[in-house]
């Protein structure tokens, strides 16, 4: 698992994530879209109502490949720092 804070592209240990009941349902969704052996999507966007608010979601294989993934995000795969 990483968990990235975007603004400062820093590895982050733990964060607290409250969503309202639509919100999950989506997240839900698109969670099963991307464990599904033939997933369409690499990652995903849920965001609030007036889009001010994001929680990106991908999957990853550290020893596949990560030729998808924007640099920033490999280093993180790799060295989690």
């Amino acid at each position: 698992m990483k968990i990235i804070d975007e603004m400062t592209n820093k590895s982050l240990s733990n964060i607290t994530i409250l969503l309202e009941k639509s919100e999950l349902t989506q997240l839900i969704g698109y969670l099963e879209d991307l464990s599904s052996e033939v997933a369409q999507n690499e990652h995903y966007h849920l965001n609030n109502d007036d889009y001010s608010k994001e929680i990106t979601i991908a999957v990853y294989d550290d020893k596949g490949s990560l030729e998808h993934f924007a640099e920033k995000y490999k280093k993180i795969i790799v060295s989690d720092e």
